[in-house]
């Protein structure tokens, strides 16, 4: 008994120190994206509803916050709000709540302790909540206040960080793609269609959004945690070749 308590104490270390180098790479990949870009703006999406877009976007948002760089991680999925629960925070009040000049931005941003403060560079972790579900986000998001909110978000952050809806359902992060640098689509592996991939990816583009990568999760113990491809003219067949951590 006590030798099947230690391997699975054991187990459960590799797999979170797996996940915690997978987003290294994940953040380091997506910096070099960024090195060309004025824009720090970064959706983090999915094509379907569950597959991790949420646990992706907290994790590489902790992560980049440890490398010493100041991030707003900002939660955009207005109809499902869920990033308060994955990053430690609050959704009293929030992205709503600022869109309709109910609170300031500085009165709603949360300080989240991710367990590294920074050296003195004005490095953190930061985090903006959706606020109140409203029954009609995607003319809310389609808004000027939503751009200029993310204008005054860049100018504050080294990167922000934005968890939206998934792309299929419904047209939210559709409406705000443009205004952002470029999405991160997560695929989780052995359920999500090729087709519903491609539909995505498809749709992006239309919306003139840069797809900046493809993080692919959920391979088990044995295969790789997280791939990441970045978006190109190849498509999301990349993603099969450019292995971003082995667990």
């Amino acid at each position: 008994m006590a030798r099947s308590r230690s391997s699975r104490a054991a187990s459960r270390w590799i797999s979170a120190d797996a996940n915690r180098e997978a987003m290294r790479i994940l953040r380091s990949n997506l910096l070099i994206s960024l090195t060309d870009l004025a824009n720090p703006v970064v959706i983090v999406t999915s094509a379907r509803a569950g597959e991790g877009k949420t646990a992706t976007c907290a994790g590489l948002a902790q992560s980049l916050s440890q490398a010493n760089l100041r991030v707003v991680l900002v939660d955009m999925d207005l109809r499902h709000p869920d990033a308060h629960r994955w990053i430690g925070g609050h959704n009293e009040h929030g992205v709503v709540d600022v869109l309709r000049e109910r609170h300031s931005l500085q009165q709603s941003l949360q300080f989240i302790d991710s367990g590294r403060r920074g050296t003195g560079n004005g490095g953190g972790l930061y985090f903006l909540a959706a606020g109140e579900v409203v029954p009609n986000p995607t003319e809310l998001l389609g808004t000027t206040q939503t751009s200029l909110l993310f204008k005054s978000l860049a100018k504050q952050a080294d990167i922000v960080l934005l968890d939206t809806a998934p792309v299929l359902p419904v047209a939210d992060t559709l409406v705000i793609g443009r205004m952002a640098a470029g999405a991160i689509l997560v695929v989780e592996a052995a359920r999500t269609p090729i087709n519903a991939v491609q539909e995505a990816k498809a749709s992006l583009i239309r919306s003139q959004t840069r797809l900046l990568g493809l993080v692919l999760n959920q391979l088990g113990e044995r295969s790789l945690r997280f791939r990441y491809a970045h978006g190109d003219s190849k498509g999301v067949r990349d993603a099969r070749n450019d292995v971003a951590a082995r667990s």
